[in-house]
């Protein structure tokens, strides 16, 4: 049995992956999770953890050497947790806080493996490359890597959820009702909050429909329900909620931002979808997300900057004229999770680690 360490901070993006590998490899390895404050929220209470903290300073030149001096003591940091502890292999899924500890694992001569699920190399990763052994990705094709390291990257079909392999959505929408979710992540989406509503209470009175929203924190659940209910809107409105799609996944079309995560979800259960990608994510790794379906003609894309009001009402509308660019993009979605189980994936990881 190995000691495994798996690094991971931040947002859910980095977390949520980070603990299903985590669920890959704690029957056959002694597992060890490093996050910090901001990525603990994420974790369940039950699933041991060590807080690294590593202080995150602007990027602004003038504070550059104050980020170095930070940096510099995590780095230190990380090596008295490697001197303390024997830990054979280390698994990066990303965070501010995973670059020192990748750092220090290089220095101790263990095992490293990156995870990046964007379609864009994340710019930490692409800085931690060089010091790695390989690299798992959804996309061999993935934007950014050095033509050097090609032969680092390993490509997987996403890595999900165990609860995500028995449920799939193979059902084609009807005239009767339209079910819609709105997602945003685990950050969820303050412009799908402060957007949406009148959209769909216009859409409301052309089409019958069943509509899942998740809302923005601090956004009044009550007083967004009497609205739609003011519009006979049958709804079912949240903060966000791990596992939700494993709880409930019946829908016929999603909205959604283009987290990585939240695409292959999407996509494994056969749900068609309309991103909209956060404008303001690192690079624009969201828009490249949305773009890889979209090439395999898997979804629609709407940017935000070009966003009006009416943009929804009309793609929905339009959608539900055009059924068969609908089941086009289902059975697109259907092909690109056919055959995958999570008892194959389980052996390619542990393989892929075991390896000399």
């Amino acid at each position: 049995m190995k000691t495994v360490l798996i690094s991971t901070g931040g947002s859910g993006g980095h977390v949520i992956p980070a603990l299903n590998i985590y669920d890959h490899l704690k029957t056959k390895h002694d597992v060890r999770l490093y996050t910090d404050i901001r990525g603990a929220k994420f974790i369940p209470k039950e699933v041991d953890k060590t807080i690294f903290e590593v202080k995150k300073i602007p990027e602004k030149k003038y504070l550059f050497l104050l980020k170095v001096l930070f940096l510099t003591f995590a780095f230190i940091k990380a090596i008295i947790h490697f001197s303390q502890n024997k830990f054979d292999i280390v698994v990066s899924t990303g965070g501010y806080m995973s670059l020192p500890i990748v750092l220090a694992a290089k220095l101790f001569k263990k095992k490293i493996f990156l995870f990046e699920p964007n379609s864009i190399i994340g710019r930490s990763n692409k800085f931690l490359l060089k010091f790695t052994n390989k690299i798992f990705c959804y996309d061999k094709n993935i934007i950014g890597i050095d033509k050097n390291y090609k032969d680092k990257i390993i490509e997987l079909s996403p890595i999900l959820q165990k609860c995500m392999y028995i449920k799939k959505n193979l059902n084609y929408t009807d005239n009767k009702k339209i079910k819609i979710l709105v997602v945003g992540g685990s950050q969820a989406s303050l412009f799908f909050s402060q957007n949406l509503k009148n959209e769909i209470i216009k859409l409301s009175s052309k089409i019958n429909l069943e509509l899942t929203q998740q809302l923005s924190s601090g956004y009044n659940i009550n007083n967004y329900k009497k609205d739609y209910e003011k519009n006979n809107i049958k709804n079912n409105l949240f903060f966000f909620e791990e596992n939700f799609l494993c709880k409930n996944s019946n829908f016929d079309i999603a909205i959604t931002r283009s987290g990585a995560s939240s695409l292959a979800e999407l996509c494994h259960l056969n749900i068609p979808f309309i991103a909209v990608p956060f404008p303001s994510a690192t690079d624009n790794h969201q828009l490249f997300n949305a773009k890889r379906y979209a090439d395999l003609n898997c979804c629609w894309i709407l940017e935000e900057k070009n966003f009006n009001s009416g943009d929804i009402y009309k793609k929905i509308i339009e959608i539900m004229n055009n059924k068969n660019e609908y089941i086009e993009k289902k059975n697109n979605l259907k092909k690109l999770s056919e055959n995958i189980s999570w008892e194959n994936l389980n052996k390619k990881i542990i393989s892929y680690l075991d390896e000399n």
